[in-house]
């Protein structure tokens, strides 16, 4: 399997490099940076005239995106059976702050679109540049866990990755990758932009993000895969244990004592943020995999969410940790 990852991993460079691009430089597309925010941006489609109306969603959106900024971009309608109807009520008006009555009928009245990888600024100048479109309600901030946040990581697809002045989409299986096939409705070329693509398989497996959730039982698998791209043995995590050496947490007090501050264990021991980890390795994707073969070294990175116990702020710490599959373990390396 890990041959095959490897393999197909090499295919998609490949395609993506005759387009102008290198995987490498897609990283803040589709790695959560902690010093960033998400935001998922709320349409009405009621106080709309078209029936295709994500092309003037769009069309109002993407005017509002900096030209060398680089975005991974979902969307889809806010969708859920009758008996879901009460939790999906209760979890929009939980984190979306509207700028104008909504007269909530259904949840699929409403349109979602999810953008990455941005700034205060950029948020400000969404809000602000969306606030005379009519069908835009409001927005709400996902950088940080939310019953919403859940929800939308349920319903909404990858529609494409925004790399300065590209567009990048997938296309059909059945199209060959020398060929360019705007599938997004992204009226990309009406606002100077250039659109590439490439099948859909390759997208799907390398290239979309993931809104981050709790684990739902069943999809435990996912980690074990990502694992696979960089080891031979791959395993369960949850069934690893932490740790955290004395001494590596002697190291982190003198050398990153802010961050030690802002999650509240400047104080503590290594137990502590041993403990810590345990409690949220379970809720986590996996970023960066990679093996080091000087070394012989397979490591991973988590983003530990903490919400201090004095009401103050989440807060948001990237977890840098080496996978020993013969010992089940999980040494911590660093925080950042």
């Amino acid at each position: 399997m890990r041959d095959a990852i490897e393999g197909m991993l090499a295919q998609a460079e490949e395609i993506l490099e005759s387009k102008g691009l290198s995987y490498g430089n897609l990283k803040s597309t589709l790695v959560p940076n902690r010093k960033r925010r998400e935001v998922a941006l709320v349409f009405d489609v009621l106080n709309m005239r078209e029936s295709r109306y994500s092309i003037p969603i769009y069309s109002a959106l993407i005017p509002l995106l900096r030209p060398q900024s680089n975005h991974s971009i979902l969307a889809g309608d806010y969708i859920g059976d009758i008996d879901q109807q009460d939790l999906l009520r209760r979890s929009f008006f939980e984190s979306v702050e509207l700028i104008r009555p909504v007269q909530w009928n259904s949840s699929d009245q409403f349109f979602i679109v999810y953008v990455n990888n941005l700034t205060d600024n950029m948020i400000n100048t969404l809000g602000d540049g969306l606030a005379a479109f009519e069908p835009f309600v409001g927005l709400a901030d996902t950088t940080f866990a939310s019953n919403f946040k859940w929800c939308l990581s349920t319903m909404l697809v990858n529609v494409c990755l925004k790399y300065k002045n590209i567009i990048l989409m997938a296309h059909e299986g059945d199209q060959d990758n020398s060929e360019d096939v705007n599938l997004s409705n992204f009226p990309c070329e009406d606002f100077g932009y250039m659109y590439r693509s490439l099948d859909d398989t390759y997208f799907g497996v390398f290239l979309s993000y993931k809104i981050e959730r709790p684990v739902i039982q069943g999809f435990g698998s996912d980690t074990v895969l990502s694992i696979n791209a960089v080891s031979s043995d791959p395993l369960p995590i949850t069934d690893f244990h932490i740790l955290v050496e004395p001494k590596k947490f002697h190291y982190l007090s003198d050398e990153k004592t802010a961050i030690l501050k802002r999650i509240g264990l400047l104080d503590g021991d290594a137990s502590l943020l041993q403990d810590m980890i345990v409690e949220r390795i379970s809720s986590n994707y996996i970023y960066n995999m990679e093996h080091d073969d000087q070394h012989n070294v397979t490591k991973f990175n988590i983003i530990l969410e903490i919400r201090p116990t004095d009401n103050g702020p989440p807060q948001r710490v990237l977890a840098a940790l080496e996978y020993e599959p013969t010992e089940r373990c999980l040494r911590l390396i660093t925080l950042y």
